[in-house]
């Protein structure tokens, strides 16, 4: 007669080796073998093709990933192609699993920004057309319109999933209380400004600075 522990064993291994038969197969497969899955027109994006994701009101976001392009798995990237409005604003996040290298095609002025680890500084810039910039991997930046045209930048980042974590956004998905204590203010006050966060891409108001007036938006 077989001992429980011995039953228990047997169930373990059988459901062990249906894991082992339910898993992708891709990381036994050569590069050669996987680029027979795509014709020669799946490596062309015509970013006209695709519809805007951002929902604010400074401009324009076209991101170009796994999900509209899946060939930048084979070279491991994704790219997003950027317009801000006069005053636009890319609001401050955070790529948790890439580098992000951004070249300005357009426009006279982009100012950038990006924050270091606890303990460290920032390091600002304000670039022009046919200038580019690097933003290192998990660290907040931000992008902003800061001249009265329309700015347009490429963003390539060396990963095909890099993520997006956008600050304000999703910090205020914390708990109220936690959210009060991190800005000594009361929960109270933590829920109206929650209630009343903008949508990424936004545009710079009149408190915030001269861009408009100057601008005449």
């Amino acid at each position: 007669m077989y001992s429980l522990f011995g039953i228990l064993l047997s169930v373990v291994a059988i459901a062990r080796a249906q894991e082992e038969d339910e898993r992708p197969r891709d990381i036994a497969r050569s590069f050669n073998q996987r680029l027979q899955d795509f014709a020669a027109e799946d490596f062309v994006f015509d970013f006209r093709s695709i519809p805007v994701e951002s929902m604010g009101i400074g401009g324009l976001l076209q991101p170009v990933d796994l999900a509209n392009f899946p060939v930048v798995a084979m070279g491991n990237s994704a790219q997003s192609r950027f317009t801000l409005d006069p005053c636009g604003i890319n609001l401050p996040h955070v790529h948790p699993r890439a580098t992000e290298f951004a070249f300005v095609f357009k426009g006279s002025s982009l100012r950038i920004a990006f924050v270091h680890e606890n303990g460290g500084g920032i390091f600002v810039n304000d670039i022009t057309n046919d200038t580019s910039t690097i933003f290192p991997e998990g660290l907040i930046h931000y992008q902003q319109n800061t001249g009265c045209d329309t700015i347009q930048f490429m963003s390539t980042l060396n990963n095909a999933d890099p993520g997006v974590v956008t600050i304000t956004t999703n910090f205020f998905k914390l708990p109220v209380e936690g959210l009060a204590g991190s800005m000594d203010i009361t929960p109270e006050l933590a829920t109206e400004i929650r209630d009343g966060l903008p949508l990424n891409i936004v545009r710079a108001n009149e408190a915030q600075g001269q861009c408009q007036r100057t601008c005449g938006i």
